[in-house]
């Protein structure tokens, strides 16, 4: 399952331009459980973890503090736990350029996935009259370029009720992708977005067909079942002073992954 399309969903998703504007929040700390099944050479496989997430301005962190394989004896378990080592992992993703940061506090190592580089456009012609602000139609053509790559979606809003102790609006997102030169992606996300804390995500079910038999699908489901108005530290989304580069997630964890 892909980290940066599995963030870049949620963060998507809870824009005030999809779901209307909730109160203005500086930031938020929140924490909860993640648990995700999938398959790895063709066996299922659950795994489950306590996690925390935090959020500023365009900045989405996510914490794996544990992790454990529920159902099983306490030796697998701990072979789960010393998968991400001592200290969790950390994910960073900037829903304003697409870039995503993970590191190991077990290992001092850092991943960094820069944005996607934008498909090459037509040659450049006269420079475009500049367009009002309101402009109906400069929207439109926003929308329509942030979708370029997307074969269908939609999103239904399917209630409203209390989720996690917070009033929620509930959606449902289907949709299929197909970046130039890769297969067709397929996903399935639900979300219930807290109305009282600027359309944060309360819980969130991602669902992923894999593009290839190499890759890793499944489903994913972050349930945060505490979750406040904060203002984190800028410090907090950066990676910390020390930290090796690694070229994979999979080098990051000292672990070769499927499908990295």
């Amino acid at each position: 399952m892909n980290v940066r399309t599995l963030t870049a969903s949620a963060a998507l998703l809870t824009t005030p331009a999809l779901v209307g504007a909730g109160p203005a929040i500086p930031g938020l700390r929140s924490s909860g459980t993640l648990v995700v099944q999938t398959s790895i050479s063709g066996s299922p496989l659950t795994v489950g973890g306590n996690v925390a997430l935090y959020h500023k301005g365009t900045l989405y962190r996510l914490d794996v503090l544990s992790l454990g394989i529920p159902g099983t004896s306490g030796d697998l378990s701990a072979l789960a736990a010393s998968f991400i080592g001592q200290g969790g992992v950390s994910a960073v993703y900037d829903s304003s350029s697409g870039a995503l940061t993970a590191w190991s506090n077990a290992n001092r190592t850092y991943y960094f996935a820069p944005p996607a580089k934008p498909s090459p456009g037509p040659p450049a012609g006269p420079p475009a009259a500049p367009s009002s602000p309101n402009d109906p139609l400069a929207a439109l053509g926003s929308v329509a370029g942030a979708l370029h790559d997307v074969q269908s979606a939609t999103i239904q809003l399917v209630g409203h009720g209390p989720v996690n102790g917070h009033p929620a609006t509930n959606l449902d997102l289907q949709m299929r992708r197909q970046l130039p030169g890769k297969p067709l992606e397929n996903y399935h996300a639900q979300l219930a977005l807290a109305d009282d804390l600027g359309e944060f995500p309360l819980q969130i079910v991602l669902q992923s067909t894999p593009a290839t038999p190499a890759a890793i699908g499944g489903t994913a489901k972050l349930d945060l079942t505490s979750i406040q108005a904060d203002n984190p530290d800028d410090a907090m989304f950066r990676t910390p002073d020390g930290y090796t580069r690694v070229n994979s997630l999979g080098a990051l964890l000292g672990h070769g992954l499927p499908g990295t």
